[in-house]
């Protein structure tokens, strides 16, 4: 059920909030909408605008802290804990609220850790502020559903024989993505040989993303529908083997059917193609 409390926060080995020495006092930023960046265009000659697509920019979340020592010993100790894990990044990392079941990946911008000699006994303050390039909300837990490439039953042998031979039931080749935000969430796509034009449509909103491409018995392919990226084994760019006119999926707020397609490869019989579709549920 829903709490209004925000309970346990984690930042990379440290954890604030209940049960632990550093309380959070006070969070700003995180149920905000950030500034929308506004693609609107005046009217010439008429009163007004032509209104276009609203993004957001990045999202900013402040952090207050209250950091609850045994001793003015213990109290540095905290300071000097919070001061290291507070260090300048290279790369965002989560933040993880976890009572809240949602999570922000983010850099420290700002820390404030000030020293009042007239107060700090055992009983000081801190604050944070995160710079979120991906505004986005997520959930903690990462989702995942797979499913084998299409393939028609091979139906009955003929001429009949008792007892009876029927082919393979076949595969439908679809799946049900759930995104239980209230945004588009960007899944990551990972398709496993052997297969020659893997096709992925997203049947619920329409539009295909087809890879003019064949993928070999141990191959993979990884697709990030965010930054449009395609690595052939994880790491080796392939962007050019998106077809021209190819839409890239993206799970709408609720249940998402995915369809996947694909031909088989001579020489590799009894070997299917596997899409694993990868995603969180994803607001703002």
């Amino acid at each position: 059920m829903p709490q209004q409390r925000i309970g346990r926060v984690q930042w990379g080995d440290l954890e604030f909030g209940p049960g632990s020495q550093i309380a959070v006092t006070a969070i700003e930023g995180l149920d905000d909408l950030p500034d929308i960046r506004a693609e609107d265009m005046p009217r010439p000659g008429q009163h007004g605008d032509y209104t276009g697509a609203d993004y957001t920019t990045a999202r900013t979340v402040q952090m207050k802290l209250g950091l609850r020592g045994q001793s003015p010993d213990d109290l540095r100790a905290l300071s000097l804990a919070l001061i290291a894990a507070t260090q300048p990044q290279e790369e965002p990392a989560s933040l993880q609220f976890l009572d809240w079941d949602r999570m922000v990946w983010a850099k420290v911008r700002k820390r404030s850790v000030p020293y009042d000699a007239e107060f700090l006994w055992s009983i000081g303050d801190a604050a944070l502020e995160f710079y979120c390039a991906d505004p986005y909300l997520y959930g903690l837990t990462e989702k995942t559903a797979s499913t084998a490439a299409y393939s028609p039953s091979s139906g009955r042998t003929y001429p009949l024989v008792h007892p009876r031979t029927y082919g393979s039931a076949g595969t439908t080749g679809r799946i049900t993505a759930v995104n239980a935000g209230a945004s588009a969430a960007y899944p990551v796509l990972r398709i496993d040989g052997p297969v020659a034009t893997p096709a992925i449509e997203q049947v619920t909103t329409g539009g295909v993303l087809t890879l003019d491409a064949t993928l070999q018995p141990g191959e993979y392919v990884l697709i990030d529908t965010r930054n449009r990226g395609v690595l052939f084994m994880g790491s080796s760019p392939r962007r050019t083997w998106v077809r021209a006119g190819s839409v890239w999926p993206q799970l709408q707020p609720g249940a998402n059917e995915i369809a996947y397609r694909g031909s088989a490869l001579a020489g590799a019989p009894g070997q299917s193609s596997l899409l694993t579709v990868t995603w969180r549920d994803t607001s703002l």
